[in-house]
């Protein structure tokens, strides 16, 4: 594994792209120049998950990118359960580091908070707990 030291994979999704380019900003800003990072893009947070088990041979570092905003039904509660699940079983079953950075939020204007302001970044938090355990 040592040929994947300086390796990270940030897995992003695009559901809510003017926030998930918010925190992209925090962690490129942040994140330590000497990681060697790919950047990839999915469609919503669910998969996410798929994206980094089938990137798990390549990477052991991740940073998972992207938001899950409550609405009228119930889908946020199972949403945010299931990625948060997913994302840790990986952590567990294939022996990677994910930091997440998936935002979930009551609503839309927590999202833009936590992504836009330059002390709240939620991006920016996830490069710097990756920093901190690797460098």
């Amino acid at each position: 594994m040592n040929s994947m030291k300086n390796k990270i994979a940030v897995v992003v999704s695009d559901y809510y792209k003017d926030i998930t380019d918010g925190l992209l900003t925090g962690i490129k800003s942040n994140l330590n120049e000497n990681f060697d990072v790919d950047f990839y893009r999915v469609i919503g947070a669910w998969e996410i998950i798929y994206k980094i088990n089938s990137l798990s041979q390549d990477y052991d570092k991740f940073i998972a990118v992207g938001a899950i905003v409550k609405g009228k039904t119930d889908h946020y509660e199972y949403i945010s359960s299931a990625v948060t699940n997913g994302l840790i079983n990986l952590t567990i079953n294939k022996s990677i580091y994910i930091s997440n950075c998936v935002l979930n939020v009551h609503n839309i204007q927590d999202a833009i908070e936590r992504s836009n302001n330059d002390t709240k970044n939620k991006g920016a938090e996830s490069a710097k707990a990756i920093n901190n355990l690797f460098y």
